[in-house]
């Protein structure tokens, strides 16, 4: 008796796990927000990314303009992949 309710409750439980921790995993991702200036749309534009002030990576991009931590758009603000 006791094994059968184990096998009927088992796959269930294991179904309820795989869920809540699949939703548990993307709780730790970061936004950033990214400013860019397109010079067809007035104003800076902003847009969220995944993209960090201090990263060694290559220049963060939006189509071909380039990333900024701040809207003034300052030189040393570039976002990096990390």
């Amino acid at each position: 008796m006791k094994t059968k309710i184990f096998k009927s409750v088992m796959p269930f439980i294991v179904m309820v796990l795989a869920i809540g921790l699949s939703f548990a995993m993307d709780a730790n991702k970061v936004v950033q927000m990214g400013y860019y200036d397109d010079p067809a749309i007035p104003g800076v534009q902003s847009t969220t990314t995944n993209c960090v002030r201090n990263g060694n990576g290559n220049l963060c991009k939006v189509g071909i303009f380039q990333l900024f931590d701040t809207p003034a758009l300052n030189a040393g603000d570039e976002l990096r992949q990390p």
